[in-house]
């Protein structure tokens, strides 16, 4: 049993799937369209073959057919030319009255030969616009009630009650009229599941315009000429905050702000007289109050655009769309005041930094100047002496002041990206040895031991001679300046990759965790007890890591507080492009080494590279 319900059930998926594919492209996928189409397909088909199964069986068992036979055989093998025709052309309309036309044809023919208005056939005239209702057009149910009048008319006129085929009157009657109520039964449920699956088409249709209406960021209206608005779709409630019933007449003039109501007039003007305007800008009155009510009313920035009706639409009514824009004016207003208090921040410590060390630098000058004179006066060996010693504080006060100077200078040259840098072969090992030359001095002065790396084997190091020097001496000058007494300050050049690490290391009171990530920035310093009698502006790590960017490097600190400082500034092995700022946690960044003095040469022979970026430097607070 379950073997026959399972091919019965294998052969009506089989059928449907033969009739779908009858069905013509543009009904395909049309939740009311393809089932009407597939009923009608099914309908002329097994009709015209139920014929050819009939025509046979008939010939075999009475021989010669009658004429009421022949015409019912004809009428449902004509169906089967309907059903290509609705196939290749999808005018289901068409095909259901040229089947209306056909069942008309048919039944005058039949009452004409059976009795006229007295025939059994008679009864089936009241089936056909039933029917025909199934095409779901108002002309083709007129149609057809008009042409069976018409036929019924000609039969009460023409026909003269003769009947060339009789058949027992009362058995007749009985049986026309079972099996009209019987088909018409038949349409009626066919017309109630077309029903059902218009209002389900409907209620998906709705509940998919509600989806769109809560994914959908703007309101969409239709607008009169008069300018009044429609609301089509859309979030209306929540960005307007009042329900569609009360959008009514001139609401959408009547919610515009007064000083915007001459553009949104000005806007509605020109697209009436078939401009393409672009959007606009406007305040809408939110919610239900009106202007003179208890409470302020609230306005919101709206998106405002009118569109012109497509070529394709029957309106011509003009398109409006309505997009809340307050969040974004409200970010703009943020991003446009954030960006006035930095470009006035910048541009007061500009002015700051270029105004103090101006008028700074003369004085220092002098001071410096005047000093010099101090200390080689002649004259008593007392006085010569105490002026020769405040002369030697002068000297030292204006050499600091004047150094603090300059290093505000070069701070503010890097951050605003006027620094420029003159790449060329430097010999590391000369290098290093003149910053020694240096630093031991006052690594003597502290009480605390230089160590240098042998001069063997260093190699050309593609930078800025200047600026290479000012980045180990500043970073000796830190390491000394935070090492106790008797301790050791180490510096190391070893290859990383693609890069030249220089390392400085010392035993000093090391860095907090907390100032890791602060140190580089300028004017911070290192918070110990003893910070504020230690010499220094707080601006030494910041110009190495400013000028290491500017190389195409990187400054790395790393230390914990008690247990010492190691700073590594990883600079490329090779020139590269400005404005490259590699990672600095990775060794290997991709730049090709220079093996020798001949390629560098070479390299600087075949461009000049000068650093002129702004590095990525951490403004002060």
């Amino acid at each position: 049993m379950r073997n026959h319900l399972s091919k019965l059930s294998g052969l009506a998926d089989s059928l449907r799937s033969q009739i779908r594919g009858l069905v013509h492209p543009a009904a395909l996928g049309d939740p009311l369209q393809e089932p009407r189409h597939a009923s009608f397909l099914i309908g002329c088909l097994g009709s015209g073959t139920a014929a050819l199964l009939v025509l046979p069986l008939h010939l075999a068992l009475f021989g010669s057919t009658s004429l009421p036979v022949a015409l019912v055989l004809a009428w449902m093998l004509a169906q089967w030319p309907l059903a290509l025709y609705l196939s290749q052309t999808g005018h289901l309309q068409r095909a259901h009255a040229c089947l209306a036309f056909l069942f008309v044809s048919f039944l005058t023919g039949l009452c004409a030969f059976t009795g006229g208005l007295t025939s059994f056939a008679l009864i089936w005239f009241a089936v056909v616009p039933m029917e025909a209702a199934l095409s779901g057009s108002r002309k083709v149910i007129l149609g057809s009630a008009a042409l069976c009048v018409a036929m019924i008319g000609a039969l009460a006129v023409f026909a003269n009650g003769q009947a060339f085929f009789v058949l027992p009157t009362p058995s007749a009657m009985v049986i026309s009229a079972l099996a009209a109520s019987l088909y018409m039964a038949v349409l009626a449920l066919r017309l109630a599941f077309d029903q059902k699956r218009v209002r389900r088409a409907v209620q998906n249709g709705k509940e998919r315009l509600r989806q769109l209406n809560d994914a959908a960021t703007d309101v969409v209206c239709a607008v009169e000429s008069d300018g009044t608005a429609t609301v089509l779709g859309g979030p209306f409630e929540a960005i307007l905050g009042l329900s569609q019933r009360q959008a009514r007449g001139d609401w959408l003039f009547q919610r515009v702000h007064v000083s915007d109501r001459p553009l949104y007039l000005t806007q509605l003007a020109d697209a009436r007289s078939g401009m393409d305007v672009q959007p606009v800008e406007l305040r809408l009155r939110r919610g239900a109050s009106t202007p003179g009510e208890q409470g302020a009313a609230e306005y919101i920035w709206i998106g405002l655009h009118f569109r012109q009706p497509a070529s394709s639409e029957a309106s011509s009514k003009l398109r409006l769309t309505l997009q809340d824009i307050s969040a974004r004016k409200a970010g703009d207003e943020d991003l446009r005041r954030a960006r006035r208090d930095a470009e006035e921040a910048s541009f007061a410590k500009t002015r700051f930094i270029a105004s103090a060390s101006h008028e700074l630098r003369t004085p220092l000058n002098a001071i410096i100047g005047f000093s010099d004179m101090l200390r080689t006066m002649q004259g008593d060996r007392t006085a010569a002496g105490q002026s020769r010693e405040y002369a030697e504080l002068i000297h030292k006060s204006g050499l600091h002041l004047l150094q603090v100077v300059d290093d505000i200078l070069d701070t503010s040259r890097i951050e605003t990206g006027h620094m420029e840098l003159s790449i060329e072969p430097v010999d590391l090992a000369a290098c290093l040895e003149s910053c020694r030359a240096m630093m031991a001095p006052i690594a003597d002065l502290a009480g605390v031991e230089l160590r240098f790396p042998r001069k063997e084997g260093l190699p050309l190091l593609p930078a800025d001679r200047r600026a290479l020097k000012q980045i180990v001496i500043n970073l000796i000058t830190n390491a000394i300046k935070f090492s106790p007494k008797g301790s050791e300050v180490s510096v190391d050049v070893r290859r990383g990759g693609s890069f030249m690490v220089i390392e400085v290391q010392d035993c000093g009171i090391g860095i907090p965790a907390h100032m890791i990530e602060k140190l580089g920035q300028p004017f911070v310093r290192i918070e110990t007890e003893n910070a504020e009698v230690e010499p220094g502006s707080g601006l030494g790590l910041s110009i190495v890591k400013g000028l290491a960017e500017l190389h195409g490097g990187a400054l790395v600190l790393e230390g914990r507080s008690g247990k010492g400082t190691r700073a590594l500034v990883r600079l490329p092995a090779a020139a590269v492009k400005t404005g490259t700022t590699p990672d600095a946690t990775l060794p290997n960044s991709g730049y090709a080494p220079v093996a020798d003095k001949a390629s560098l040469v070479d390299m600087m022979d075949r461009g000049t590279f000068v650093a002129s970026t702004r590095p990525n430097l951490a403004k002060s607070a």
